[in-house]
């Protein structure tokens, strides 16, 4: 029962491994059985949970499929009103399930109400002037292995659910980008198109039809092993929900990369080598609550990544990087006041290669000891990247 944090957070991202056997729904059920007791021990809402992700180990596409529909039913028995729910494959550390939340705390009681279209759900919390939409598992059926029509099919979906809610793009907080083997490179006329850059000039279309003048959301693309492309998303109405986004000190923002550190994509001729459009973190003041969401990091220092030949030093550098970005130090260059850093609640950590687990456990164990840590298989947006973090913390 780890991720709960009782002081003053308006956000509780919460993870659970099972702790028992059995079928994956077996296991998915313990890790509810374990959210229920959370729920009753600290007078919690489950009705609040706006949005969830399941994660799970899977050999095959038919497999994950499969699998897919076994674990929504059994979600879906759970709750009266199932929350926007993506089911990703990526494998667990301990090769199982894990599930993770995002609930909203009782200290700032509002209206929430979950929406759903063609087969699309979301959930829209209300507090006044305040609006946040949560947003889960913008995925089209078929051709998974298509990651042009996957990447476009999701951004429409993820399009019209803005704009039912009066939004578009440049409303959107954070967002989580699915690719499937990200790094791939699709051969076609003697030309290669990779599959991230494909995403990335999809991402660069979608979003140029609108004025991102506060900047671009938070983000993280990253590779899992099936399911073509996945968006999660939280946008937030910026008249009531103040938002900065947060620079690095020691990485380039990513949208101004060169194309030296650019792959190539053949299959597009509008948008064509884009650069990824995303800030390196995100301060959000909502409900008299300062949250920040941490983009997917990696060592990258200037648009170099750093550390090519060594996992160890890459997850130190990696961690530092992120120490950097959320020191109050950094955080005062935008305008924001504040005496100390912000509190890590918790961090997601993908490593690109099972056989490296342990070595990265040690050092981010040693370096967030108190905190929920979520370890996945997962492939890193570069082929020399070997590990990428992504989390969430409170600015008090």
């Amino acid at each position: 029962m780890e991720g709960f944090k009782p002081a003053n957070l308006s956000l509780l991202n919460i993870r659970f491994y099972p702790e028992t056997g059995g079928s994956l729904c077996d296991k998915l059920n313990d890790c509810y059985r374990q959210f229920s007791e959370l729920i009753e021990n600290n007078g919690l809402i489950k009705e609040y949970a706006v949005k969830q992700s399941i994660f799970f180990k899977t050999s095959t596409l038919p497999e994950y499929l499969q699998n897919k529909q076994e674990l929504f039913s059994c979600a879906s028995a759970f709750f009266s009103v199932l929350p926007p729910t993506s089911i990703i494959s990526q494998s667990p550390d301990n090769e199982s399930v894990i599930l993770e939340l995002m609930l909203l705390e009782g200290a700032c009681p509002g209206e929430l109400v979950t929406r759903e279209d063609s087969g699309v759900r979301w959930s829209v919390f209300s507090r006044g002037s305040t609006r946040l939409v949560f947003a889960a598992d913008l995925n089209v059926d078929g051709y998974y292995d298509d990651i042009l029509q996957q990447s476009v099919g999701s951004f429409e979906l993820a399009e019209k659910i803005l704009g039912a809610e009066g939004m578009n793009f440049s409303n959107v907080i954070r967002q989580w980008n699915y690719i499937s083997q990200i790094t791939k490179g699709i051969e076609e006329d003697g030309k290669s198109s990779q599959h991230y850059q494909i995403f990335n000039d999809v991402r660069s279309k979608y979003y140029g039809k609108v004025d991102f003048k506060d900047g671009y959301p938070a983000a993280t693309g990253i590779g899992m092993d099936w399911g073509g492309v996945i968006i999660d998303f939280v946008a937030a109405d910026p008249d009531a929900v103040q938002s900065v986004g947060i620079k690095s000190p020691v990485q380039f923002d990513a949208y101004i990369y060169s194309k030296e550190v650019l792959a190539e994509n053949c299959t597009m001729t509008d948008f064509y080598q884009t650069t990824p459009k995303f800030e390196r973190a995100r301060l959000v003041n909502v409900c008299g609550a300062r949250w920040i969401f941490i983009s997917g990091t990696a060592a990258i220092v200037g648009q170099e990544s750093d550390h090519q030949d060594s996992v160890e030093h890459q997850t130190e550098r990696t961690i530092d990087n992120i120490r950097r970005l959320i020191s109050a130090e950094n955080i005062r260059r935008f305008g924001i006041e504040t005496a100390t850093d912000p509190v890590i609640t918790y961090l997601r950590v993908y490593v690109k290669y099972k056989s490296d687990f342990k070595i990265v456990k040690q050092i981010c164990c040693r370096h967030f000891s108190t905190i929920p840590l979520s370890f996945l298989v997962a492939d890193v947006c570069r082929p020399e990247l070997f590990i990428e973090i992504e989390g969430y913390a409170v600015l008090e």
